[in-house]
């Protein structure tokens, strides 16, 4: 699969950041759907049903961790990463808790950034060859 394919749904809440991650991610997939809180990130989330999640932890209203068990309760096999420029073990424990294997620290390093995508995006192709090759309805 290729990335081109994707659809990435992005939740950031620092405009500055948002703006600056949301076009290296137009370049990178298909589509991005972008939310600026947890809450605004669940509901786009049950609308578009988007391939990956990427989203900043702490955000007012619903913070990325809650977002994310919501999400996950819907789907358990979603791609998600989560970022944050705090590293807290508490976060790493709750995000390991909910299922989120990719964890990344703000500032984000450009290579680094591209290689989570790409893992992503290997999990995503892996579960939907695990699943018949179907998406979620």
């Amino acid at each position: 699969m290729s990335s081109e394919e994707l659809t990435i749904l992005y939740v950031e809440d620092h405009l500055p950041t948002q703006e600056l991650i949301e076009e290296i991610l137009k370049a990178y997939c298909k589509e991005v759907f972008v939310a600026n809180n947890g809450e605004e990130g669940l509901l786009l989330y049950t609308e578009k049903k988007p391939d990956m999640v990427l989203s900043d932890i702490r955000m007012p209203i619903m913070d990325g961790l809650e977002m994310s068990a919501a999400i996950k309760a819907i789907n358990p096999e979603q791609t998600i990463a989560l970022f944050t420029a705090f590293n807290e073990d508490e976060y790493l424990e709750k995000a390991a808790n909910i299922g989120i294997e990719t964890y990344m620290l703000k500032p984000l390093d450009r290579k680094q950034f591209f290689n989570s995508l790409n893992f992503m995006a290997l999990d995503v192709q892996m579960n939907r060859e695990k699943n018949g090759g179907l998406e979620d309805a």
